[in-house]
């Protein structure tokens, strides 16, 4: 009963900080349309949006999550404290074994498998089919920036607005993939709520464990 407690006491004391009360608020949000059968309406609206110049920068924009946002954290946690670092680059690991397995196990459709005739042939873009659920890109993506978020030096000013800066980044991550055809809303939602887990599951151990400190 108290470690319960502890544990709620925890997590509100993260949903504190302004990336990850964002991130909550916003999933929130998500996974309500997404309960109100909301899922591929929302999908479509996105993917629907733009032109040939927003396809682009979506496109390039998406590929941070494949290796930009990992490097760039890990290079950040290591110079603020490498122990600190591995730890937290082997959860991460470990979120990427799990997302991957989840996606090879239910094989879930994309958007393409489930109305081809919605999706937009988008130069330079290879539209994938299956394997959708959960976003890795987003998992990636929401992990690293609340990663960073984490680094930020409490002594430093403008907390919230890099807080916020970094959710917008985590969250465009998401949209780019909506945005693309290459998932749809539940399957963003998932792997952002994926990331969040993890992070308060290493935030939390690493605590207990007083590698944080």
């Amino acid at each position: 009963m108290f470690r319960g407690c502890e544990v709620i006491i925890f997590v509100c004391l993260m949903l504190k900080l302004p990336y990850f009360l964002a991130s909550g608020v916003t999933l929130l949000l998500g996974w309500t349309a997404v309960a109100l059968g909301l899922n591929m309406n929302i999908t479509w609206t996105i993917h629907q949006s733009g032109g040939p110049l927003y396809d682009d920068f979506f496109i390039h924009f998406s590929w941070l999550a494949e290796w930009a946002l990992i490097f760039l954290s890990v290079t950040i946690a290591l110079i603020v404290d490498w122990k600190r670092a591995l730890f937290m680059g082997g959860i991460l690991g470990i979120q990427a074994l799990i997302v991957a397995a989840i996606k090879q196990g239910l094989n879930a459709p994309r958007p393409i498998e489930i109305n081809h005739h919605w999706v937009r042939l988008i130069p330079h873009l290879q539209i994938h089919h299956w394997q959708a659920f959960p976003s890795g890109h987003t998992a990636v993506a929401f992990f690293t920036m609340g990663w960073l978020s984490l680094n930020y030096p409490k002594s430093y000013k403008h907390s919230w607005a890099v807080g916020l800066f970094l959710f917008i980044v985590a969250a465009g991550i998401g949209y780019s993939r909506m945005y693309l055809g290459q998932h749809s809303l539940i399957d963003v939602c998932a792997g952002a709520s994926i990331a969040l887990i993890f992070l308060f599951i290493a935030q939390y151990l690493g605590n207990k464990w007083r590698i944080h400190e």
